[in-house]
């Protein structure tokens, strides 16, 4: 971080800190503040209360995400459906190295309206993933279905993912998540696919 960061950007950053090992629950703003070395007071100066703080914080580490999902499908190549797999392991890439921001962003403790950062982060990530997924279906598919499908396969992948995160996918399960995410991008883009000409 420059040494020209403001406090607010401090905070944000202290409490994406503390949030590589503990879950967002746990997270207090006195202990940001205290791992700051600032007045408890201060996040409440910047922020008005817990909810926006975190929220706030879920934007910053959201719009990190968004960013590498970006990275990932503009690196994947020209294949469209090379494209969707890449943003789909940078999806799961989040759920691992960042768990907790994870949790934060997509979990109950705020809303994506509490924050403008998380908002626009949270736009921003689906804009990627409908503009992917739209360069994966067969002519004349309109706005709308896109979208439906759009949150079918943010949906599935998401609920894999965290799924497997959380050690819940029963261990008779003969896949591991990435072959499961695979299969299940392949039967989504075979599916759409039927009665294209």
């Amino acid at each position: 971080m420059s040494a020209n960061a403001t406090l607010r950007d401090r905070l944000i950053a202290t409490a994406l800190d503390l949030l590589r090992d503990e879950p967002p629950e746990t997270l207090s703003i006195r202990k940001v503040a205290q791992a700051l070395g600032t007045s408890h007071q201060a996040p409440y100066v910047h922020f008005g209360d817990r909810r926006r703080f975190l929220a706030a914080v879920a934007g910053a580490g959201l719009a990190q995400a968004a960013a590498d999902a970006e990275t990932a499908v503009a690196t994947a190549g020209p294949s469209p459906e090379d494209r969707l797999r890449a943003l789909v392991r940078a999806y799961v890439g989040f759920v691992d190295t960042r768990p907790h921001v994870h949790a934060l962003a997509f979990g109950p403790l705020v809303a994506m309206s509490d924050d403008p950062v998380l908002l626009t982060a949270a736009t921003r990530y689906w804009t990627v993933l409908s503009t992917t997924v739209a360069a994966n279906q067969p002519a004349g598919v309109d706005e709308d279905e896109v979208a439906r499908r759009t949150a079918m396969i943010w949906g599935t992948v998401h609920g894999i993912a965290g799924l497997a995160a959380a050690g819940k996918i029963p261990i008779g399960v003969p896949a591991d998540r990435i072959t499961l995410l695979d299969n299940a991008v392949h039967a989504m883009l075979t599916g759409w696919r039927i009665g294209e000409p």
